[in-house]
């Protein structure tokens, strides 16, 4: 466990949180589909264009707010 310790740490729990979001967006866009709630599992670009892309930039825009939050913390 000592081994991967430092990423339990909290200022690099944020760069790890950040990171996935960020893939996760990557992956939904590359792959065309998204995940919705528990109602509607898959929304795909091609039938639901305008909820998908919003359902990916929430992705970006929350893996870019995890690693801002992370360099924030860094710097104090």
């Amino acid at each position: 466990m000592d081994r991967y310790s430092y990423l339990i740490d909290r200022q690099h729990r944020f760069l790890l949180i950040g990171i996935v979001l960020l893939f996760v967006a990557v992956f939904f866009t590359l792959t065309g589909e998204s995940l919705q709630g528990w109602g509607r599992p898959v929304a795909s670009r091609a039938e639901e264009p305008k909820r998908f892309w919003w359902d990916v930039a929430l992705f970006y825009l929350a893996g870019i707010f995890f690693i801002a939050l992370y360099f924030f913390n860094i710097s104090n």
